[in-house]
């Protein structure tokens, strides 16, 4: 039997409880498609290979941290400013800015991605999304603000959904309601960002968020995990495919790809104007200096 080119590797970093036989299991499911997935056309054949090429120069699909791997992001100063848990309300906040959303399934790399955007490397002290190897590490919803002088928007770290939060199944029918709350009625969020784990694929509840949120951008995260001749870039095309979203390949430990995702983020923010004299952007986030 011919060895398949196509696997998802694990990263040390991961906890047994946070990759059960079931994760495992999806990722050899998901392996096994883009093994069995190559291009049908001429046309899908030299998309793929553009993405492909596009990828490896901006260092994804490489595993250790290298000469193109390697995390390099300007540090933007970010900070927590509030948060909002469930029959809570939103915390009152100093500047009217656009916001931007991030759900994500439990341990798909969401808060690690939050930090990677504002240039704050794994490990740094200066992080300002709780992350954990540990699914449903975060439990609310968290108001970061981005940008100092001056402050440039707010993205809003939701808690990770799906069976493998380490959550009762009470609190993740909480957490569902509060950010489907949130996305429904407030009035500046700019754009909503889905981030999908490159390593499993597009999951049923991955698809209801979608459906909720559109239109939407498609993070996928861990893209350093896929291992192969052209995965990242087979991934990326099937998961557009099956989102009619705009995808965009990141990877959080590395950086890599993150300055695309940040450059479309601050393009649909900056073509949102929020004006304090707004009555909604006042109801909305009750200034704190008014």
């Amino acid at each position: 039997m011919r060895p398949r080119s196509t696997t998802v590797s694990r990263s040390r970093r991961e906890r047994r409880d946070s990759v059960d036989p079931s994760v495992l299991a999806e990722r050899a499911a998901w392996a096994e498609r883009l093994e069995a997935s190559p291009p049908e056309t001429a046309e899908e054949s030299q998309r793929e290979l553009n993405d492909e090429k596009r990828f490896k120069k901006a260092g994804l699909g490489v595993r250790r941290a290298g000469k193109r791997g390697l995390f390099r992001r300007e540090g933007i100063e970010a900070a927590r400013v509030g948060s909002q848990h469930f029959k809570g309300a939103p915390p009152p906040l100093k500047h009217a800015l656009p916001e931007v959303l991030l759900v994500g399934a439990a341990n798909a790399g969401k808060s690690t991605l939050i930090n990677a955007l504002v240039g704050a490397a794994p490990a740094s002290k200066a992080a300002p999304a709780s992350a954990s190897d540990r699914a449903g590490w975060t439990s609310g919803l968290e108001w970061i603000r981005v940008g100092a002088k001056p402050p440039l928007l707010y993205v809003v770290d939701a808690p990770g959904y799906g069976a493998h939060a380490v959550a009762t199944a009470r609190e993740r029918r909480e957490w569902t309601a509060l950010c489907a709350d949130y996305a429904r009625t407030r009035a500046t969020l700019a754009v909503a960002v889905v981030v999908v784990d490159a390593t499993r694929g597009v999951s049923t509840e991955d698809r209801r968020w979608l459906d909720l949120l559109s239109p939407c951008i498609v993070a996928l995260s861990k893209c350093d995990l896929l291992q192969g001749p052209g995965a990242v870039a087979r991934c990326a095309r099937l998961v557009e495919d099956d989102t009619h979203c705009d995808v965009v390949a990141t990877c959080g430990t590395t950086g890599a790809g993150v300055a695309e995702l940040w450059a479309k983020l601050k393009a649909r923010c900056a073509a949102v104007s929020v004006r304090t004299s707004d009555p909604r952007a006042v109801a909305v986030h009750r200034s704190a200096v008014s």
